[in-house]
This record gives structure tokens, sequence and C-alpha cells, in this order.
């Protein structure tokens, strides 16, 4: 059976590269002119994911490795991401805002869903390029999580959901779609943690060659010097 893919998929590819290039502190940036249009507990729980992330994520680390190489790792956004609630509770919203900061400041576009998801996305829509935030009804839910090409889903529901929706994740074809999950909506407890936004992010290595070719040449001319 052929899946058409949602045009929210699209949108959303499309805008990925140039907002993940923006970098964390960028984004950063970006995300925080929405601060004041979020009720108090919501904006406590933005400000923590801007912060964390700025000391989770932000900085490339430069490895170990041999002489004339330097080896770069940082991160970067996986792709779109799926961020709902079964719950509508307004700790259920505070943890919906932090899933959603969080999949944004990593890189990724995110699709809400309802009109939960609406009110967070009207709050957040002028200060990001168009396509990084979506919305859509309920019922297109179902389509959007057989998309071949949405990076994660990031849901607030009990156990069993998490469970069965794990499983099905793991059943699609093409990119391997990453579950999210929180169940404890009276602590938010994985939301609330440093290494939360690691689940947003994929490692990106760069190997650079540092000798270049006037090194190179230099050393083979050193070589055949005569005495």
């Amino acid at each position: 059976m052929t899946i058409i893919q949602p045009i929210q998929i699209d949108v959303a590819r499309s805008a990925f590269e140039a907002w993940d290039s923006l970098g964390v502190n960028g984004r950063v940036e970006r995300l925080a002119r929405t601060m004041t249009l979020l009720p108090e507990a919501q904006r406590k729980m933005a400000v923590w994911q801007l912060n964390n992330a700025q000391h989770e994520i932000a900085e490339t680390l430069v490895m170990p490795g041999p002489t004339g190489e330097r080896n770069e790792l940082s991160t970067q956004g996986r792709g779109p991401f799926l961020c709902l609630s079964d719950f509508e509770t307004d700790n259920a919203k505070v943890g919906l805002v932090g899933q959603i900061f969080a999949a944004l400041v990593a890189g990724n576009p995110v699709i809400t869903v309802g009109l939960m998801g609406q009110e967070i996305m009207d709050a957040i829509l002028d200060a990001v390029p168009e396509g990084i935030i979506q919305n859509v009804a309920e019922s297109a839910v179902d389509s959007l999580i057989e998309a071949d090409h949405l990076a994660g889903v990031a849901i607030l529901c009990d156990a069993d959901k998490a469970q069965s929706l794990s499983k099905r994740l793991a059943d699609k074809s093409g990119l391997i779609c990453q579950l999210v999950e929180e169940t404890n909506l009276d602590t938010l407890g994985k939301i609330a943690t440093p290494h939360y936004i690691l689940r947003f992010v994929t490692e990106r290595a760069v190997s650079i060659n540092t000798t270049a070719i006037g090194g190179n040449a230099t050393l083979l001319a050193l070589g055949s010097m005569e005495e």
C-alpha cells in the first residue's frame, strides 16, 4: 500500500536545513522572543529548555586525533517532530511546551496537534521562519505517524500508550522514527532532565585535514633536499 506523504512533512523538510544551520545560539535568540507571550509556568519551562540546550549541545567539541587532522563533534537536528499530548491539564500544557521548545532549539521543525498545540504555536509562529512550526487536526495524526520522513514523536501519554506507539514506530519503514515519551504528568521527570535534549539530536562529526597542500609540499621538498 502506498502512503501519501502529508504536506506538513514536505513543508517541514524544506525549512529544516536553514533552521538547523542557525546553530543553538541563533535558535535560542529567535525563540527567546516568545517568552512574554507564554503564561508563567510555561515560560519557566521554555526558558529552562533554552538554557539547558546552550549548556548541553551548543559547544562544538574538538576530539583527539593524529597530527595533521582536526576532528570536531557537534549535534544537529533529526528532522520533523510531531509533538502532542493525550492530556489537557495545565501541567500537560507545561510539558508540551517543554517538548516543543526542546525539539525546536535542537534544530528540528515541529508539528503540533489540536487546539492546545495551536495555542503554543501561535506564541512561537512570528519568531521562527515559515514552516518551522505547524499545526494539524487530531484526525491527521495517524497519517503523520506513518509518514516515511517523520523523525520523531514527542508525546505525553500513559505507559501503555507509550509501549504500543514504540512498537508502531519500530515497525515503520523509512527513516528511524524516535519516540520521546513522558509518562509522568505530575513531575514531568523526563522533560525536566538535562539530557532530555539529546533525544532530539543526532551527532555530527567533521574531520579536517589541517596539513593542507602547502604543508605537504614543504615536507616533500625537505625530503628531497640535497645535503
